[in-house]
């Protein structure tokens, strides 16, 4: 039997797995590619996540209404051992060994803040992203909620709704690829944000699922934008040998989500769903704008790295 705390445990599980995955994974891509490559791997690295967060709440949706949270839980065990077969079986060393860094962990992270006390430009990045998690990207988990109460949609249009975004950030990394221009880099980031937080205002006064539809989608661009070019100007900003600790950061900065979440839960249970969304979304805006007045620098053209 399927129970909160299962739930719980599952997505905490889910998380640990996504924490050290995602700076080695990046870092990986930085390495074994030219610096004026680095912005395209980054980018193709985050459709394959896009198109997940498309596929995903589609198939999500539609297993929930046919085959209830069982089937659910069933389809993601399967993808997550033939993901365990892949990564055992399927890949393999390549390249030549390099010596193991001998700091410690404290070590590492004290180096990296260090780095970032120093350098306004990465300041500006991380509050972007610590921006983005506490005051955008929680909204995300109240879509169903939405979707529900509000639209009265069925579990499958309520997945359809959620995947529309995932759509929209297909198509965002896409056109960014298309475009070489690496001196827009910061623009995407930072925009991309803006773009998200006025999306999730406006689909926080939908009355309709198309309307619904339209915001999600373009809130989908605005992330696809930002998730693209936010590890892309860590590599750029970052100097060669700092890129594992500044990853790390970047890490523990998308972790604050979860206290993002907690503040949107409360406001939904104080004031409501669409206020809550409407109140974090507004104050997640102004609080970018502010950023941007204390770090121009990430609205300023970007150049390749040094190193």
């Amino acid at each position: 039997q399927i129970s909160f705390w299962l739930i719980c445990t599952s997505v905490i599980f889910n998380g640990i797995l996504w924490a050290l995955d995602n700076p080695l994974r990046r870092t990986l891509f930085a390495d074994v590619v030219k610096p004026e490559q680095i912005g395209t791997a980054m980018t193709l690295d985050s459709l394959t996540s896009n198109f997940t967060r498309f596929l995903g709440p589609f198939l999500g949706g539609l297993f929930l209404e046919y085959y209830g949270i069982e089937g659910v839980f069933f389809l993601g065990a399967i993808i997550y051992l033939l993901s365990f077969l892949v990564t055992i079986f399927g890949t393999r060393t390549a390249g030549i060994k390099l010596a193991s860094n001998q700091e410690g962990i404290l070590t590492e992270l004290t180096n990296g803040l260090i780095l970032l006390r120093k350098d306004r430009t990465l300041k500006g990045i991380l509050a972007v992203t610590i921006v983005f998690n506490l005051l955008g990207f929680p909204f995300v988990s109240l879509i169903p909620v939405i979707g529900k109460e509000v639209l009265e949609l069925s579990p499958f249009l309520i997945g359809l709704l959620v995947s529309t975004e995932g759509l929209g950030a297909i198509i965002s990394s896409l056109v960014i690829v298309s475009i070489t221009r690496i001196n827009l880099y910061r623009k995407f980031y930072t925009y991309g944000v803006f773009l998200f937080l006025l999306m999730g205002f406006s689909f926080a006064q939908s009355s309709d699922f198309v309307s619904a539809v339209i915001c999600m989608f373009f809130t989908g661009v605005g992330w696809g934008c930002f998730s693209a070019m936010q590890a892309t100007l860590i590599m750029f900003c970052t100097p060669l040998v700092a890129r594992g600790r500044m990853m790390g950061l970047l890490t523990a900065s998308i972790g604050l989500n979860t206290v993002g979440i907690l503040h949107i839960g409360l406001l939904a249970n104080w004031l409501g769903t669409e206020l809550a969304i409407l109140v974090s979304t507004a104050e997640g805006f102004l609080l970018l704008i502010f950023v941007c007045r204390l770090w121009p620098e990430i609205i300023a053209p970007q150049l390749l790295p040094s190193d």
